[in-house]
């Protein structure tokens, strides 16, 4: 799946290709891509004439702000991409969603596995009929987001924002017993890290996955904290890492999997110590690490 850099190196070559852009018209061929707004006819009406402004980032999300306030977020989740077509380019049976450009360029949302999703939200709120029936007084039903802003709400801080210091990520892991791999992967804890770089991260913190969030030091905690922006700025600097359907908005893979310090390396030597690095399932997903330059406290670490 796709993560912080991955999302960002499209936003970037978006930003740069259609921004500025109007949307003359949106084709939606496979309607279960479109988180809101409902039904899929209404998103395509709602974007012709459309103007894209600027586009962004938040969480593993791309966010294209259009000129009238509203925001059309992309979650392109397991195979999702985001590609400029130029006129006459094939169309591409796998494109979810098609974006008619004024200007004769296409921006297709191409998706394998059909897990992406696509929402428009109004800048204000948007009225939501009452529901008729089925629900019994005095349950709380679950509102739907009608903001960008409801959408990311339970979603943790940025980590390449300016305002997560080390001092932010000490006061979020106090009193959190969870496991750091566990902890990483959780979005409401922090936005945007996932599989790939929250290994990478620890690996060039020397922490151990298993390791205990609330049991770390100042100084581990400004190790781990330099390590996630690290690895997050290399990944964005080698356009992502490219292991299967993720490519940039050119089409193109990214740079950063041959870069990987202990992601997809089990038995390689670490780059550090030279020892086997290692594969342990945590949490259901695939972790890796050197068991030396990663001891648990209570093991031998490196000499």
């Amino acid at each position: 799946m796709p993560e912080l850099p991955e999302v960002e190196t499209v936003a970037r070559d978006l930003q740069r290709w259609v921004a500025g852009a109007t949307i003359a018209d949106a084709e939606v061929r496979w309607e279960r891509t479109i988180r809101h707004p409902q039904p899929a006819e209404r998103f395509a009406a709602e974007l012709r004439g459309a103007t894209i402004s600027r586009v962004g980032r938040r969480a593993k999300s791309v966010l294209l702000h259009l000129a009238d306030g509203r925001v059309m977020t992309v979650a392109l989740r397991m195979t999702g991409a985001l590609i400029v077509a130029a006129p006459g380019t094939p169309d591409d049976r796998y494109a979810r969603v098609v974006f008619r450009l004024a200007d004769g360029r296409e921006l297709r949302y191409r998706d394998v596995r059909k897990f992406g999703r696509i929402g428009l939200w109004e800048r204000g709120g948007v009225p939501r009929p009452r529901r008729r029936g089925g629900a019994r007084r005095g349950v709380a039903e679950a509102r739907e987001p009608y903001r960008v802003g409801d959408v990311f709400a339970r979603h943790g801080p940025e980590p390449l924002a300016h305002s997560f210091s080390a001092a932010r990520l000490a006061a979020r892991l106090k009193g959190r017993s969870a496991r750091l791999k566990t902890l990483l992967l959780d979005q409401t804890f922090i936005a945007g890290v996932g599989n790939i770089y929250a290994d990478e991260a620890l690996w060039r913190a020397r922490l151990h996955p298993l390791r205990a969030a609330d049991t770390l030091t100042q100084e581990e905690v400004r190790r781990l904290h330099r390590a996630v922006r690290a690895v997050l700025r290399q990944g964005i600097a080698n356009r992502g890492a490219s292991f299967a359907d993720y490519v940039g908005a050119d089409g193109e893979p990214g740079d950063n999997a041959e870069r990987l310090a202990v992601y997809r390396r089990t038995g390689q030597p670490c780059l550090r110590c030279g020892r086997p690095i290692s594969r342990i399932v945590v949490g259901q997903r695939s972790t890796h690490f050197c068991p030396h330059c990663q001891a648990l406290p209570d093991e031998p670490g490196p000499a």
